[in-house]
């Protein structure tokens, strides 16, 4: 690739500490990304397990019950109005949470940044001292909205894999829906979503090399892309095609390491082939 004149790693020895901190603004960028997404994710995430009652069936079994009740008609049509109200609300707003989900992961995120860059220049010219800081704050925006859609799937699927028994039996304890969340639910789920939450934070900190076609001029991709153009094009690149590969396989191995020691027996990650083989009886000669 480089041809006759070899590749100077003379210039990548100079040179690689200008990108290294050129990344930490892509790594800043997609921690605070991630951890706000991560929130948002979570509730979505929940809210789309919820599964609300038809509302004919909520109908039938207040009117059973009514009819054995000695409070007044106008107290039960209160009370069956806004019982009807809340398994409604329930309704729309797991269908709201499951049309943004929708939305982002059948969008591409070079789309989704584009959109929200726009959103604050039209919307908000005022807001913003220079164009740099709105092609940041609209990469930050764009990023946080990806992966709280995704991560609104993780955590959904990692809920849904805690058995229905268990939360039912920590209801019948006395835990209220929160408590229940809390100490029966989350511990379970946490341990599994780890490995497909850390897959989800190296694929952000990967896309966020997109917000470099925003301007972000003191990100990576940015600062890699304006000194090709001096020259030594080769040596850039790998310059940061190893710190990308850094990176992320020392987060793999690292999420590795956790899944092991954390995980739950049985529930959702199988035995590794060394632990079945010792969990292997002895051949008896």
């Amino acid at each position: 690739m480089v041809g006759s004149r070899g590749l100077q790693v003379d210039y990548i020895a100079a040179n690689y500490g200008q990108y290294l901190r050129a990344v930490t603004v892509n790594l800043y960028m997609t921690t605070v990304a991630f951890v706000v997404g991560m929130t948002v994710g979570f509730f979505l995430g929940w809210l789309r397990t919820i599964r609300s009652v038809p509302v004919k069936k909520v109908i039938r079994d207040y009117t059973a019950l009514a009819d054995a009740s000695s409070r007044s008609p106008f107290v039960r049509s209160g009370m069956l109005a806004l019982t009807v109200a809340w398994t409604g609300v329930k309704y729309l707003v797991r269908r709201i949470g499951d049309a943004y989900v929708e939305i982002i992961r059948g969008t591409p995120l070079f789309v989704q940044i584009l959109f929200a860059w726009s959103i604050l220049v039209v919307n908000f010219p005022g807001l913003f001292t220079n164009p740099s800081s709105v092609a940041f704050t609209a990469g930050l925006v764009a990023l946080t909205a990806n992966t709280a859609g995704y991560q609104a799937e993780i955590f959904r699927a990692g809920l849904q894999t805690v058995h229905s028994g268990q939360v039912e039996a920590a209801r019948a304890l006395g835990f209220s829906r929160l408590g229940a969340m809390r100490h029966v639910i989350l511990p379970q789920a946490l341990r599994l979503i780890v490995p497909p939450l850390t897959n989800e934070y190296i694929g952000l900190f990967k896309a966020s090399t997109l917000v470099f076609i925003l301007g972000v001029q003191t990100e990576i991709t940015f600062v890699a892309n304006k000194n090709a153009f001096a020259g030594h094009v080769f040596e850039i690149f790998a310059i940061v095609t190893g710190i990308f590969l850094l990176i992320t396989v020392v987060l793999a191995k690292v999420v590795q390491a956790l899944e092991s020691r954390f995980r739950i027996p049985g529930l959702g990650i199988q035995q590794t082939r060394s632990e079945r083989h010792r969990a292997r009886p002895a051949e008896v000669p």
